[in-house]
């Protein structure tokens, strides 16, 4: 298990694909379709086969997916890119966002970490350090993005 952290009502498991039974696995693909393709409407590919090389981190309360992120493997360069990062409807406004991002940065060791931001997201990475890289917004499964980074991790994180 690479990490656990206990805070009732809530807690923060981060996990290898391996180390996910059957019934966390199942609640990751639900929570990511209940979110991505129902809620933002967005029909895509979820499963794009690069979960097994991930990093899961989840913020569960009751037994449920609060929020859900995946850290992506090392890229060439040295960076890492977190992606598929959700907070569940039900459990919106609780900053379980905000906490499952300080774990996920956590996890992913030192380096610049990139992100593909919702543009009305922006906000919420810059509070966390995370700089815009590009000057022009670009449409993911019609959803307006911004590519940005964050080049240095604060050590209170």
């Amino acid at each position: 298990m690479l990490g656990m952290v206990t805070n009732l009502p809530m807690e923060i498991l981060i996990r290898n694909w391996d180390e996910m039974d059957t019934d966390l696995l199942y609640e990751v693909l639900r929570v990511r379709q209940e979110v991505f393709v129902v809620e933002q409407e967005c029909a895509f590919l979820d499963l794009d086969g690069q979960d097994r090389e991930c990093i899961h981190v989840m913020v569960m309360e009751d037994g449920k997916i609060a929020a859900y992120a995946r850290i992506l493997p090392f890229e060439a360069d040295g960076t890492r890119a977190i992606g598929r990062i959700l907070t569940s409807g039900t459990f919106r406004g609780r900053g379980y966002g905000r906490i499952l991002m300080e774990a996920a940065l956590k996890a992913t060791g030192n380096g610049p970490v990139r992100i593909g931001a919702q543009v009305q997201a922006m906000g919420f990475y810059s509070s966390l350090g995370f700089k815009r890289t590009d000057t022009e917004e670009y449409l993911e499964d019609g959803i307006p993005h911004v590519k940005m980074i964050l080049e240095v991790q604060d050590e209170k994180l």
